[in-house]
């Protein structure tokens, strides 16, 4: 297995489905460089640590939630909880925040378990939108002591991203000459059919490219059927019927 040496020649989504497909176990390294648009931060160093092929922790330095926030957005702390976190913070308490909610009986070991994953997707889509970077890739190394969250599937860092493909077929879908309706920008003949797909997604007519990527990847998070193995057949199907649908609007929209 050989990885390219920049982020520009491949796609993250390529890099970890490759490191997926081969059940890696070790970090990838992504050293930011200088891009045409100025929108990386030259010489700052994420890390993705895989075991068998599964993303089980992000170091960052881009800008990610704290567990703290992220309970509140997913609705398990309330002001209340969030004010004596910050109490306990200022004063010098050591402790990860997570151990803190727990000593506080704030929230459930269990809450904070599901936080912790919230917050490493949060982390893994920070990395997706970085433009290029130097890559490298280490063994692995000891785990770091304190709470971690069970490995993402590969749903939750792989379905619907990018590809190098994309970017491909996307170039000669545009060199090709057109003529007709089709010719004119976007995709949609007609407006109908592009406001059904975002409501298929949970989304309002004025949603950007960002935010179609980021609802899909959500609901194919939460709606793909090989994360609910216990299903009955018919239940199974149902969920199946419904991903499919999602995936569907998806492609119409990209």
């Amino acid at each position: 297995m050989q990885l390219p040496g920049r982020l520009k020649a491949s796609t993250l989504g390529d890099l970890l489905g490759l490191l997926h497909r081969h059940r890696t176990t070790g970090t990838l390294e992504l050293l930011e460089v200088p891009s045409p648009t100025g929108r990386t931060v030259p010489g700052r160093l994420h890390r993705i640590h895989l075991v068998h092929g599964l993303v089980t922790a992000v170091d960052t330095g881009a800008r990610v939630p704290p567990i703290g926030e992220v309970l509140r957005r997913e609705g398990f702390l309330g002001a209340g909880e969030i004010g004596r976190l910050l109490r306990h913070l200022a004063d010098g308490d050591g402790r990860p925040a997570g151990e803190i909610l727990i000593a506080e009986a704030a929230v459930s070991a269990e809450v904070i378990d599901a936080g912790l994953r919230a917050q490493l997707r949060d982390k893994i889509e920070a990395l997706y939108e970085i433009e290029d970077a130097q890559i490298g890739f280490r063994p692995p190394r000891p785990s770091p002591a304190g709470r971690r969250s069970k490995p993402l599937s590969p749903s939750d860092f792989l379905h619907g991203r990018a590809r190098a493909r994309d970017r491909r077929t996307r170039a000669s879908a545009e060199a090709r000459p057109r003529s007709g309706p089709e010719s004119s920008p976007g995709r949609f003949v007609d407006p109908a059919e592009r406001a059904r797909a975002l409501t298929t997604l949970g989304l309002s007519g004025s949603a950007s490219p960002l935010e179609i990527r980021r609802a899909f990847r959500r609901l194919a998070s939460e709606l793909h059927p090989d994360r609910y193995p216990g299903d009955e057949p018919d239940a199974r199907q149902r969920r199946s019927l419904v991903f499919a649908r999602v995936t569907a609007a998806y492609h119409r929209l990209v």
